[in-house]
């Protein structure tokens, strides 16, 4: 358990119910700001709202296992601050960027050869009978997530062909094709399903 775990766990527990204050909305919401002012990272402030999230609304199950009470002032008071839970993640996760590690980042070359490649698939399957809009939906939109990094990329990559293939979209071959041509040159990266 991390530092950030084990504050959310503890937080959970110990301090956000259990103030002076009655359990409104602007109350909770003033008590989780104020916490998570000390998180400086919003990854962190992130992953704290989702253990938290995980505590909280595991405590209401537990209460609700025993309580038999219509409309429980304890169950009300967690559902109060699973939304405050929720806004807080809502309103951090906009701004929210994901940066992956330096060495995991595309070069500006590699991002430039990829989307030459992406375009030259789409001339090819133009040309092979697969010119259809979804396809190429899938295409453009992975020059859009480059920011993922080579990994996050590649799985994301894997992940569409997949669905390609399911779908009935595009063949095997074509898909292990595609996947071939723009791994091409890249290490370490997660092969590509065998058998689709």
């Amino acid at each position: 358990m991390n530092i950030v775990e084990k504050e959310a766990v503890e937080y959970a527990e110990y301090e956000f119910f259990n103030g002076d204050s009655y359990c409104t909305v602007d109350n909770l919401s003033s008590t989780l700001s104020s916490k998570l002012y000390n998180l400086k990272r919003k990854k962190d402030k992130l992953f704290f709202l989702n253990i938290l999230r995980k505590e909280v609304l595991n405590q209401k199950l537990e209460h609700e296992k025993t309580c038999s009470t219509v409309n429980c002032g304890t169950s009300q008071e967690k559902e109060t601050g699973l939304f405050v839970i929720d806004q807080e993640i809502e309103e951090i996760s906009q701004s929210y960027e994901y940066q992956p590690k330096h060495t995991d980042e595309f070069s500006s070359e590699q991002k430039s050869e990829l989307h030459d490649s992406l375009n030259e698939i789409k001339e090819k399957l133009t040309e092979l009978g697969f010119g259809q809009q979804i396809i190429f939906d899938e295409l453009d939109e992975l020059k859009e997530h480059l920011n993922l990094g080579k990994k996050n990329w590649f799985q994301l990559l894997k992940g569409k062909l997949f669905d390609l293939t399911v779908s009935k979209t595009l063949e095997e071959t074509v898909i292990k094709e595609v996947y071939k041509t723009l791994s091409d040159g890249f290490e370490n990266l997660p092969n590509l399903i065998d058998n689709i």
